[in-house]
């Protein structure tokens, strides 16, 4: 009896050291803090340069709250989430129910108070503070997992070295399997009531324990142990010589970097390609591989699509300004050019001037064209939208790639449903995207041993989706981010300008579209385009966009009107250039009395004081800007309205021409020459 007595305080002992020997502050991963005065815009910066996923909120380093990337990330990639919570304080969006532990506690208590967290709480990483509440770390779930699985297996080993001993004592038999039994209960909970997949393998990726998490993560419906699928067969050949070569270093005994973590691509059967990020570790006592997978898929998704739209909506609002700017100096150049060339005509032959004066006008022009070109990039010309049949577009490209794909000697695929695919679209712009991306496809595959371009066009959940897919030589993770950035390509100097999947993104978001893309070397490359379906009424329903061309058969009759009295007009706008020169115009060629003011406050006091028969006004001014002159005029002034005719240099686009339609004001584009002008003020006035 004194022996066992002996036995159990020995065993007793072994624990207790074994349980001190991992205390919660060996369990911090990271130290990631912010201050509690920083706004939401710089803690989500700050989560940008590292990669942890929770970072505690502390006030002078007294632990105040927990929050986390996705989080974050959440609130500013929704609609208006930038504008709504980017200037907020962090401490008006820290996670519920995060309460830090003491790093006093002994393991055990902060295993058990982890697992009694409820809803999302039970998710997130454990804070850890001082006996003064000062913050010391974080520890990560999988973190609490391994020591978990580390303190069953010394458990278990220490169970085994004692059996021999045990089959003779029944009564510390009892004890020991009773608290194996306790030991194994928190084990399960944890591993099975994980909020994460967590799987044990053997060195070769199959997989010889995994919890329920795991199972629904993978889609898989296994019922036995010999069901048990092989996660690298599951990968496609560079990723499965990738984790197989991890695995190797865990039994190797390789010190790797404490929860490493890297991303593989899986296969799976029930859900398609899907990429996992994948914590391995090494359970020493047992051989095994603990390894913990996470679904990033659309984690990435996310981030690509955000880091694309940020850069086409910053380009878009640069080029859109330059354009006004240019726009605003070529309008002077032109229209002056012109009148000098009219008036050397009048003065007798000077051909050696007159030619000057082409040069000039011919250099405008050309700078014109160039900055439509470059318009087209960000912000593609207005659409003449109509209901089509996405099929059929594919059809006249193919055709019209037909001889490409025949001297590449590649084989195209198509897919195309036999019901048509209705989209309210501009036929010709979808086309220049259908073909812009066989035509990247073609020549991804010109190294490629098997060229074969997959065009597949279906309908799904409200949108029309169509993809094209090549057997190329892949984009590598370091350039998949960066290949709609305008004069950015992967071809050689000779073969390409970097500019087609600009101008793709541009024309596919002005038809409130998406497009994607999916690739890795070697793997071939996937684009995505989803469009809207065209709805029912959209068949007989007129193009509010194409209103302006379907008035241009009467605005050209009345042009034709001529007697117009002697008019005063007033023109404003804050280029003093602009101005002189519809000044000089009118009076000229037409006699018109014309008054010019530089901002929209001195041309609403001046209309306040007399009585204009028309007003040319610019939009994009400072302070008060034409959009206030239209609604002063609406409200103090509506006889004047449909007297008023918009100049502007601003690219446009469909919001203008909606909003120009909406209060039925005409507008025309700088640089303009002086007969537009003129065939527009007529227009104006006889429409009126």
């Amino acid at each position: 009896m004194q022996r066992r007595k002996g036995f159990a305080w020995k065993a007793s002992q072994s624990q207790d050291h074994l349980i001190d020997r991992v205390s919660p502050v060996s369990l911090v991963d990271h130290r990631e803090c912010v201050e509690i005065g920083q706004t939401v815009e710089q803690v989500y910066e700050r989560f940008r340069h590292h990669p942890h996923e929770y970072a505690a909120v502390v006030d002078d380093g007294v632990y105040a709250g927990l929050i986390s990337r996705g989080h974050l990330g959440f609130l500013l990639g929704t609609r208006f989430g930038f504008t709504l919570h980017s200037r907020h304080s962090i401490q008006q969006h820290l996670l519920p129910d995060c309460p830090p532990a003491d790093a006093t506690v002994p393991l055990l208590d902060l295993l058990e108070k982890a697992l009694s967290r409820t809803g999302e709480a039970f998710y997130h990483d454990v804070p850890l503070v001082d006996a003064m509440g000062r913050f010391i770390g974080i520890i990560p779930v999988p973190a609490l997992v391994r020591a978990q699985s580390a303190l069953i297996a010394e458990q278990i080993q220490l169970a085994e070295s004692w059996r021999d001993e045990l089959l003779t004592k029944n009564q510390d038999l009892f004890r020991s399997l009773h608290q194996l039994r306790q030991s194994q209960g928190r084990y399960e909970t944890l591993f099975q009531h994980s909020p994460l997949a967590v799987a044990l393998l053997h060195m070769d990726g199959s997989i010889e324990a995994h919890n329920s998490k795991l199972q629904n993560l993978l889609g898989g419906s296994w019922e036995g142990e010999d069901d048990l699928p092989n996660l690298a067969d599951l990968m496609p050949p560079k990723h499965r010589e990738s984790f197989l070569e991890l695995l190797s270093l865990h039994e190797s005994g390789v010190a790797l970097a404490r929860n490493h973590a890297d991303e593989f691509l899986l296969h799976l059967p029930a859900l398609g390609e899907r990429l996992f990020k994948f914590h391995t570790s090494l359970v020493r006592e047992t051989g095994q591989i603990c390894t913990i997978l996470h679904d990033i898929t659309e984690q990435r998704a996310i981030e690509r699509k955000m880091a694309i739209n940020d850069k086409a909506e910053l380009f878009e609002s640069l080029v859109g300004g330059i354009a006004h700017e240019l726009n605003n100096k070529l309008a002077p150049v032109l229209g002056f050019s012109e009148l000098l060339q009219m008036k050397l005509e009048g003065l007798g032959d000077h051909p050696g001037l007159q030619s000057y004066c082409n040069a000039i006008s011919m250099s405008a022009q050309e700078s014109v064209r160039i900055i439509r070109q470059l318009l087209q990039l960000s912000r593609p010309a207005t659409m003449d939208l109509c209901r089509t049949n996405l099929g059929a577009i594919l059809d006249e490209a193919s055709s019209i790639m037909r001889f490409r794909l025949r001297t590449a000697d590649a084989e195209l695929l198509l897919t195309v449903p036999e019901e048509p695919v209705w989209i309210l679209a501009d036929t010709g712009q979808i086309k220049q995207v259908v073909i812009n991306l066989m035509i990247n496809g073609v020549d991804a595959m010109e190294q490629a041993v098997r060229k074969v371009l997959h065009v597949r066009v279906e309908s799904q959940n409200g949108y029309a989706s169509l993809s094209v897919s090549d057997t190329g030589h892949g984009i590598s993770s370091d350039k998949l981010n960066r290949i709609f950035d305008p004069f950015f390509t992967t071809k050689p100097v000779d073969r390409g300008t970097g500019l087609g999947l600009s101008v793709c993104l541009g024309i596919i978001r002005q038809h409130h579209g998406e497009i994607s893309v999916k690739s890795a070397p070697g793997e071939g490359t996937v684009f995505r385009v989803l469009l809207p379906l065209a709805r029912v009424e959209d068949q007989e329903r007129p193009d509010r966009i194409s209103a302006p061309a379907q008035r241009s058969e009467r605005d050209s009759n009345m042009a034709s009107l001529q007697g117009f009295p002697r008019m005063n007009v007033l023109v404003v706008d804050d280029e003093e250039y602009i101005t002189s020169l519809v000044q000089e115009l009118l009076r000229s060629r037409l006699g018109w009395r014309v008054e010019r003011v530089h901002d929209g406050r001195q041309a609403i006091q001046r209309l306040e004081n007399a009585r204009f028969d028309l007003v040319i006004t610019d939009l994009r001014m400072p302070g008060v800007d034409g959009f206030a002159i239209l609604g002063w005029i609406r409200d103090f002034q509506p006889a004047l309205l449909p007297r008023v005719l918009v100049i502007t240099g601003d690219s446009g686009g469909a919001s203008l021409d909606q909003q120009l339609i909406d209060l039925g004001v005409p507008a025309i584009r700088k640089p303009f020459t002086p007969d537009e002008l003129i065939a527009q003020c007529r227009t104006t006035l006889a429409a009126s």
